[in-house]
């Protein structure tokens, strides 16, 4: 498939193995949650039952575009859309010869069953308005975080261990592989009332958790101290990004009938010290923006505001229903 485009002045194609990295760069430049390791994982996915379109716009042998729509396995039913341009190149309209293309096959390859979700950086104003032409509307916002830990280790153990005393609970590192069902578990007993892509009544297959993170990730487990061989009550999963100097957290959730006690705070200081202790010098974490007490926890840790994103989400198979301008 190439097809060359005049307004765009580029040749839209299917993604090649070798151009994983160049669009991965790309994408994550308009991406929300999804992290480098993520896309490249999603990206370079060949399992045949996953839906799977890649493409990338080529201008002068450079890759100066890039769009995806693939299966995400964690919520079975749904697709990821994303289209990004290098910043240089746009308003070229190589954004649209991208979506026009990958409009024109999702309406080939996808029926009314399939609910098409997108996350996109919050401070993209414009990629969010060229995402409603094709039909995305926004579900959700979630409010980025950035805490730095230079200097703050001694600070950092004082609150963990004062969180967990407050809480009631012994927060440890859990081996993912070794304790997956317990983890999984507690997983599926934290996830109602969370949002999560596509709509309010979204499975979630959690057995396919561990594609969201990257095999040197941190799993800690929140325990109950007064009920000893209790399941655990919370959990979260933070991960290092790049050179593993700045690390994101994937997921924090506290079981239904535990909520309100400082479990997520106790777990919260735990992660930034076992983060901290492993070399990391920043967390970030991103936080629906109607979790008021999460918020007021992130303020009251110190934590800096930093870029968000808007879920997006498109239920009805995709029609090149949007307005042209011009």
């Amino acid at each position: 498939m190439t097809s060359p485009n005049a307004q765009a002045a580029a040749t839209i194609r299917a993604m090649r193995h070798d151009d994983l990295t160049a669009t991965a760069d790309l994408l994550v430049l308009s991406a929300g949650d999804d992290k480098r390791h993520r896309l490249l994982e999603r990206l370079a996915s060949t399992d045949a039952d996953e839906i799977h379109h890649a493409i990338v716009a080529e201008r002068a042998g450079v890759i100066v575009g890039a769009g995806k729509i693939i299966t995400e396995p964690a919520w079975p039913g749904t697709v990821a859309a994303l289209v990004a341009v290098a910043p240089h190149e746009r308003g070229r309209g190589i954004g649209t010869a991208l979506a026009d293309e990958l409009a024109t096959w999702a309406r080939s390859n996808l029926g009314r069953q399939h609910v098409v979700t997108s996350t996109l950086r919050d401070d993209l104003e414009r990629g969010r308005e060229f995402a409603a032409r094709y039909g995305l509307t926004v579900t959700h916002h979630s409010v980025g975080w950035r805490f730095d830990l230079a200097g703050r280790g001694d600070e950092l153990t004082e609150r963990a261990a004062r969180g967990a005393d407050t809480a009631g609970v012994r927060v440890r590192v859990a081996d993912f592989w070794a304790e997956e069902a317990m983890v999984l578990d507690c997983i599926t007993r934290s996830l109602p009332g969370l949002p999560v892509p596509g709509a309010e009544d979204q499975d979630v297959d959690v057995s396919q958790a561990h594609r969201l993170f990257t095999d040197d990730a941190v799993v800690l487990l929140a325990e109950p101290r007064d009920v000893p061989g209790s399941p655990p009550c919370g959990l979260t999963i933070v991960t290092p990004q790049g050179d593993g100097s700045d690390w994101y957290t994937v997921y924090t959730g506290v079981a239904v009938d535990h909520r309100g006690r400082g479990v997520a705070t106790a777990l919260k200081a735990a992660a930034l010290r076992e983060a901290h202790r492993r070399g990391a010098t920043a967390v970030s974490t991103h936080n629906d923006d109607g979790n008021e007490a999460i918020l007021r926890t992130n303020r009251t840790f110190g934590m800096q505001p930093s870029v968000g994103y808007w879920s997006l989400t498109r239920r009805d198979d995709i029609r090149d229903d949007r307005r042209r301008n011009g």
